[in-house]
């Protein structure tokens, strides 16, 4: 038994239409804030779109503390976002690379570019949340994150050094020295960053349900990110970047990047943390860090969590005329209680 805060999962994707609702359900019982992506099919680049999107979103939310990002492209209008700032529509703005990853086909392709937004966020204080990755013709998906570090988050930092910068779902080395180095710049791990490597993904037979982007790494990259998540080191905090995807579009011939670990994100989590002897970092991981980078205040009741071994866990979850795969990794079970 031990009691930690209730946790937040400050990188969260819902989906759309009655997927959302199915995914938002299982978020309110395990977080008490969500950061919720915008790259949906017709991505969130405006008001109208946030807006419906926000009303439906909060409709149906039960408990949660619901923040919203933009996605924040070469197409945004400067008085759209103005507009939105001023109505407190959304918390941050999102930015992807060019075909990145899911429904990323309305990225950046060149980071400049976008200087006139970036000077925006900085002005107001509002936080750029990035998928790191250099994406070009030919490359090597392991190298992406990077280049990306080389290429365009230094001249971002340089450029703006009052700017607030989540790097998201870091997966390398690289990403933390990097983070550690640059002031103004915190980075979110996820649960399968954290827990797998290119052994147990494509080692022995492939997992398609660990397919992701960025692309997991080898155990040299996951120890380091193992150490600093531990280490309960300000700088890193919980992000899931959980993804859900029908089974039968991930065990398919063109595969769907992302992995779906809601439902057991915070056990896996609290069982590292606990045969590693640092459950007194948890809060840290899991709460503490992440409100403290984005100004939030937080919910600090103490709720109990017991362990319980060798636990049936629900490998899928019945949604429609599919299934949804869910991630975990621990043979023991947390449970709030």
């Amino acid at each position: 038994m031990l009691k930690i805060f209730k946790p937040c999962d400050f990188h969260v994707h819902l989906r759309e239409g009655s997927l959302s609702q199915f995914v938002l359900k299982e978020n309110n019982k395990h977080f008490q804030k969500i950061l919720v992506m915008p790259n949906l099919e017709n991505p969130l680049t405006n008001a109208e779109l946030l807006l419906k999107y926000r009303n439906k979103i909060l409709k149906m939310n039960k408990s949660s503390e619901v923040l919203f990002t933009i996605y924040l492209n070469n197409n945004c209008s400067m008085r759209d976002l103005n507009y939105m700032r001023k109505n407190n529509l959304f918390f941050a703005a999102k930015l992807y690379p060019l075909n990145a990853t899911t429904n990323s086909g309305s990225g950046v392709s060149d980071i400049k570019k976008m200087a006139k937004y970036f000077s925006f966020l900085e002005g107001h204080n509002i936080p750029l949340c990035i998928h790191g990755e250099h994406v070009h013709e030919n490359d090597d998906p392991y190298e992406r994150e990077k280049k990306f570090l080389d290429l365009e988050l230094s001249w971002i930092i340089k450029n703006f050094k009052s700017l607030k910068i989540t790097l998201e779902h870091i997966t390398t080395k690289d990403s933390v020295s990097f983070v550690k180095s640059n002031k103004n710049i915190s980075a979110t791990i996820t649960t399968h960053h954290l827990l797998e490597n290119t052994h147990t993904f494509l080692g022995g037979n492939l997992r398609p349900e660990l397919f992701c982007k960025p692309i997991i790494k080898s155990s040299i990259h996951q120890e380091a990110l193992q150490k600093v998540a531990l280490s309960g080191s300000s700088k890193f905090f919980f992000g899931s970047d959980s993804a859900p995807h029908l089974k039968s579009r991930k065990y398919a011939p063109a595969c769907c990047a992302g992995v779906y670990s809601t439902k057991y994100s915070i056990s896996n989590i609290i069982e590292l943390f606990w045969i590693n002897k640092k459950t007194s970092n948890l809060n840290k991981f899991l709460t503490l860090n992440g409100c403290k980078h984005y100004g939030l205040k937080y919910d600090n009741k103490s709720y109990k969590y017991k362990r319980i071994k060798n636990f049936k866990f629900q490998k899928y979850s019945k949604f429609q005329n599919d299934h949804l795969i869910n991630y975990n990794y621990f043979k023991n079970f947390w449970t709030e209680v």
